[in-house]
Parts: structure tokens; C-alpha cells; sequence
């Protein structure tokens, strides 16, 4: 059941699950106050909290990522000042170490990639796949009956999960981070026009492509009606709430239309050309789109992006950079090479930047998604040429719905990075959760 359970359609005139429809098609609708019975809304102010997992290939240059200094006072370092009118929204934490996701020879990326979020020991092998659930399973097992869809697996670089990808490890150590169990990865994502999908109920996959291209072909949107009949809804609505609902279908409207001609990328580790770069920030803003929209529906609280996948080999030549991602990340100390992937790893910041300001400017209640959410970004290694797992890349966004201490830098030096994702349970609603070697939460970082 979404957050719009409790309506009533005696009361109000709308249904219990509060939607607009047609055609096929069923729209979820953003938290709308005016739609709530009047003794009820004294109960609804507290708005569901949401999770995002954010997955960056490569690791980061960790020299101009570590702030110096400790506490709300600390400086961004160059590589998080795109983030920077943000810098109360998030936190920035060093020193903690994801040991289960080293392994004992060759195969960091690998390793590192399916211990992002499970912090389990990848069983090296390609075909006995051995691992352990990640967080974000963890949380759609306990809530995800709250929304349509329990949980959404979102990436830039597609591939089949099967083969060797990585120095002995199967293809679904390298191309996933969501696990729902020991030998079941969650595959992900890759097409935004496939995941902008997932808000409608009407959408039938096994179309044909014939059938599809006749839908392009008549540009005729999945949302004419639904949204013709959302007029009559407005005419319910306060001030505020109107203009709510007209930026959320605007929004829809504008992410639907976007993602009609943005091209997808597809392969893994080399096996086939990385989009061009103008294709992939496109692809990205449009995955972002997709997950606020998301969110705002309540089709799902629970989201996972890779950026790319283990050992990403990205050619950002929008920044006039002319390698791969992976080949610089080992830098030997080179300054050229510090000095490349010190752009890129700014970029992927301005990427998630995208993210998070869309989070922050859109309103729920007397607050944002933002404030409601946690935002977890981190990488499969930490240096991308000592292929370390200690000392881990670690930013955290939103404020869990209140339960997180942000606009500070934490140096939680050798703390288990498992800890950390139990405290984002935490903010989740989940009091009992446990990942991989987790010993409680990092109660650091949480409000008392």
C-alpha cells in the first residue's frame, strides 16, 4: 500500500490508492494534502522515508577527496565543491574499511563491486556464484510491501550476468550490487525508456517491437489521458497542492519526452564501445528523473545506481579526456594522471549533484525529498591504483527523514564500513537490520 492508504473514497471522492488513470495507464500522485481526510491529517505529517545507493566505478582520488579537518568546519576538498550549496544536506566520512570485500588474490573490482552494499565475500568462481544480501534487500524485504514495486535496480553499463569478468570472478560480481540472496543478484536497469515504465501499471513488457515502434511512431504519450483526467482533481486542491501537482506531471511529462531519443549504452568491461559522453550524462539525468518521479509516486522507497560497472572503462571526451576510466584510475602517481582523474571524479560529482538538487527542490509536506531520503555514494576500492578497501569513499546525503547528523566530515578510522549501511537501515525504519560483518550502526553519524 502506498503512503495514500488512508484515503478514503467516501470521503474525499478519489480512491484508496490515490492514482490518476487511463488507457491503460496508472499514474501514482505525489503527496497531496488537500486529498486527506481532515482527522487524518494530524497522522499523516511524517512523511515515508526512501533509500539510494549510489555506485561510482574506479574509486577516487583520494588526495583531493579526504577534508583536512573534521567536524561541521571542515573545507571541501576540489572534487565535492560541485556539491557545494548543498554542503548542510550531506556528510562526508573517511576512514572506514570494507575488509570482506578484499580479496585474497588478483580481482579487487570485482570483489570490491559485489561487497558495495553486502559487504560478503565474493566466492570466486563463474559459475558457483556465492555471496550475501545487500542492504538495499534487506530493506525491500522488511518495507517493500509499502509500494507497487519493492525496490529498483538502475545502471549506465548493461551486460549478461553470466561468464568471467574480472581475474576468475563471474559477470554478476562486476555488474551487480544488489543482491536478494547468497546466489541471486538483482539485475538492473540500463534503458531509461524500459524504468520510466515502471511508474505505470498499464506498461505490458512483452510488447512487441512492432507494437512499440507503432507507439513512437504516433507519438502518442501513455499519459494523454491520465493526465486529462487529473484536471478535474485540481479543481479539489488548495493553492499549493495545485502547483504541486502541476510541477509532478509537468516533470513526468518533461522525463517521458526526454527519454523517447536518449540512446543507451550497453556491454561490460571493454566488450563493446562505452557511450558517447553527451549520451551518458543525458542517460544519467534521465535515471534521475526517473527515481524522483518514482519516489514521488511512491512506486517504490528503495533505489540502486551504478554509474558504471567494476573497472568502469568510461571515455569522458566531454572533458577532453581521450582514455578510459579504469586505465587512468591507475595513475602511478603520474600528476597528468592525478590531474584526469581529478576531473572526472569532479564530474561524477556534478552528476550526483543533479540528483540531489532535484531531491531538495521538491517539497513534501513542510519539508523536501531530500530531508526524507538517505543517499549513500561510495566506490567498489578506495584508491584506484593501490586497489585498497580500506580508508573508503564515503558521502551521505539527505537527513533519513531527521535521524542524521549531516553537513559534518566523520574520520571513523577502521570502523566497518557494514556499519554504516546498517545505520542507513536505521533512518529506514529498521532497528534490527545486520549486513554482512556489521557489529550495530554508526551511531556517529545518527541523531540521539
Amino acid at each position: 500500500m502506498s503512503n495514500f492508504g488512508w484515503l478514503k473514497t467516501k470521503e474525499r471522492g478519489v480512491t484508496r490508492r490515490a492514482f490518476i488513470g487511463g488507457a491503460g495507464t496508472i499514474v501514482g500522485l505525489p503527496f497531496l494534502e488537500s486529498l486527506i481526510p481532515r482527522q487524518a491529517r494530524a497522522q499523516s505529517a511524517k512523511m515515508p522515508t526512501r533509500l539510494i545507493y549510489w555506485y561510482i566505478p574506479d574509486g577516487i582520488h583520494m588526495q583531493a577527496w579526504t577534508p583536512a579537518m573534521p567536524g561541521a568546519g571542515y573545507a571541501l576538498m576540489p572534487i565535492q565543491k560541485p556539491l557545494e550549496t548543498l554542503k548542510a544536506d550531506f556528510m562526508i566520512v573517511t576512514g572506514m574499511n570494507n575488509q570482506p570485500a578484499k580479496p585474497s588474490s588478483a580481482g579487487d573490482h570485482a570483489a570490491g563491486t559485489s561487497g558495495f552494499i553486502t559487504c560478503a565475500t565474493a566466492f570466486k568462481s563463474a559459475t558457483d556464484i556465492r555471496l550475501g544480501i545487500s542492504v538495499d534487500q534487506v530493506a525491500a524485504n522488511a518495507m517493500g510491501k509499502n509500494t507497487r514495486t519493492a525496490s529498483v535496480q538502475l545502471g549506465m553499463e548493461g551486460g549478461a550476468l553470466a561468464g568471467t569478468c574480472d581475474s576468475g570472478y563471474g559477470c554478476p560480481y562486476v555488474r551487480s550490487i544488489s543482491w536478494s540472496g547468497v546466489s541471486t543478484p538483482m539485475p538492473k536497469i540500463t534503458d531509461p525508456k524500459v524504468a520510466f515504465n515502471l511508474l505505470f501499471q498499464g506498461f505490458d513488457p512483452t510488447a512487441s517491437v512492432a507494437d512499440r515502434a507503432k507507439r513512437t511512431a504516433y507519438r502518442k504519450s501513455v499519459l494523454d489521458v491520465a493526465i486529462a483526467r487529473a484536471t478535474t482533481l485540481q479543481t479539489r486542491l488548495g493553492a499549493s497542492d495545485k502547483r504541486k501537482l502541476d510541477e509532478y506531471l509537468t516533470g513526468v511529462r518533461e522525463t517521458e519526452r526526454t527519454i523517447v531519443d536518449t540512446p543507451t549504452g550497453t556491454g561490460c568491461g571493454g566488450a563493446t564501445a562505452p557511450a558517447a559522453s553527451t549520451d551518458f550524462e543525458a542517460g544519467v539525468k534521465a535515471m534521475s528523473d526517473i527515481m524522483v518521479l518514482g519516489m514521488q509516486c511512491d512506486v517504490s522507497r528503495i533505489y540502486t545506481f551504478m554509474l558504471g560497472n567494476a573497472g568502469g572503462q568510461h571515455v569522458y571526451t566531454n572533458l577532453g579526456i581521450n582514455r578510459g576510466h579504469h586505465d587512468i584510475s591507475h595513475h602511478g602517481g603520474a600528476a597528468a594522471n592525478l590531474m584526469m582523474l581529478q576531473q572526472i571524479d569532479t564530474y561524477e560529482m556534478t552528476l550526483l549533484f543533479y540528483l540531489l538538487d532535484k531531491m531538495k527542490k521538491t517539497t513534501e509536506g513542510t519539508s523536501n525529498l531530500l530531508f526524507n531520503s538517505t543517499v549513500f555514494m561510495s566506490s567498489e576500492i578506495s584508491d584506484g591504483d593501490r586497489h585498497n578497501h580500506d580508508n573508503m569513499p564515503m558521502l551521505i546525503a539527505g537527513n533519513g527523514g531527521g535521524m542524521l547528523n549531516t553537513g559534518q566530515h566523520y574520520i571513523l578510522q577502521g570502523a566497518k564500513y557494514s556499519n554504516m549501511l546498517v545505520s542507513t537501515l536505521r533512518t529506514f525504519g529498521i532497528m534490527d537490520g545486520k549486513i554482512g560483518d556489521s557489529t550495530g550502526p554508526a551511531t556517529e553519524v545518527l541523531k540521539t
